[in-house]
């Protein structure tokens, strides 16, 4: 085992947190940040540079999520789970329900067939 503990600096009285060569560059971008951010604002804008665009939208305006549009989907579940199952698994393979809710739904179903078999238990 060792004798440090996690988390914990084996010498206490070491160099300062953020002195070093990279802590000095921090200092002097954080420094300059109106002047740096005018100058990307700047080329974007007047010279048309798209990267410096891209990279300002970037920190404005976060990154879209691929989302499903909601679904309704009957499951007759009078004839057991894997009736049901099937049915999820033919809808999926007709196209009228796309995979990944057809999957997240066949995950549900599992899910709870499990507590349903807990709750027999």
């Amino acid at each position: 085992m060792s004798k440090y503990k996690k988390g914990q600096s084996g010498n206490p009285n070491g160099r300062p947190k953020g002195s070093g060569v990279s802590g000095n560059i921090r200092e002097a971008i954080v420094g300059k940040a109106p002047e740096l951010l005018q100058v990307v604002v700047d080329k974007a804008l007047m010279e048309g540079d798209s990267q410096s665009a891209l990279a300002l939208l970037n920190k404005v305006i976060p990154n879209l999520k691929a989302t499903s549009e909601p679904i309704q989907i009957k499951l007759d579940l009078s004839n057991g789970w894997s009736e049901a199952g099937e049915s999820v698994i033919k809808a999926m393979s007709d196209g009228s329900l796309p995979i990944d809710s057809g999957s997240q739904i066949l995950s549900g179903l599992g899910t709870l067939t499990k507590l349903k078999e807990l709750d027999d238990l």
